[in-house]
């Protein structure tokens, strides 16, 4: 494909899906400088794989794409052994704020593991592993606002929970 006609194809794609990476990205990261890093890798990544993004499917490829940069971009902040870099804002957070978060987080998956295993799995699904209602019903054989109501009844219980903790 000439420079030129990809340029164009290119043009196309980002103005037609530009509000829906947007959104997609921002509920991924939910951090400006995430956010920012991870539309890069996504731009970068349309562009490589232009042809592909020319038919139906290209909604579901660049969702791909997005998902694929969010974990790129938290990876690079975070690292791949979950350590964060002592350069980092907030990193140099007292050892007892580091106490209080792990304490938390276990207290959260202890209440996960508490939960029907329905909704336990849904969370997991939804806001650990990042997918879409549709594909947890697909998991959890289940009709889509079935799914949404066990992350919704799930959720509720887990606030409710950690209200108590306070």
């Amino acid at each position: 494909m000439k420079h030129s006609e990809r340029l164009k194809l290119f043009d196309k794609v980002r103005a037609r899906y530009s509000v829906f990476l947007t959104r997609s990205l921002w509920k991924l990261t939910g951090d400006r400088e995430i956010f920012t890093e991870a539309m890069q890798y996504c731009l970068f990544e349309m562009w490589r794989h232009v042809e592909k993004l020319d038919g139906e499917t290209a909604g579901a490829y660049i969702y791909r794409i997005a998902l694929s940069a969010n974990s790129k971009a938290w990876r690079n902040r975070v690292g791949r052994n979950g350590d964060i870099p002592a350069n980092l804002p907030g990193s140099d957070e007292k050892p007892d704020r580091e106490l209080d978060r792990a304490e938390a987080a276990r207290f959260v998956r202890r209440q996960i593991s508490q939960l029907p295993k329905k909704q336990a799995k849904a969370i997991v699904l939804r806001y650990f592993e990042q997918h879409d209602y549709e594909m947890i019903a697909e998991k959890l054989s289940c009709s889509k606002a079935g799914a949404r109501s066990n992350v919704s009844r799930a959720m509720a219980t887990l606030r409710s929970k950690l209200v108590s903790m306070a």
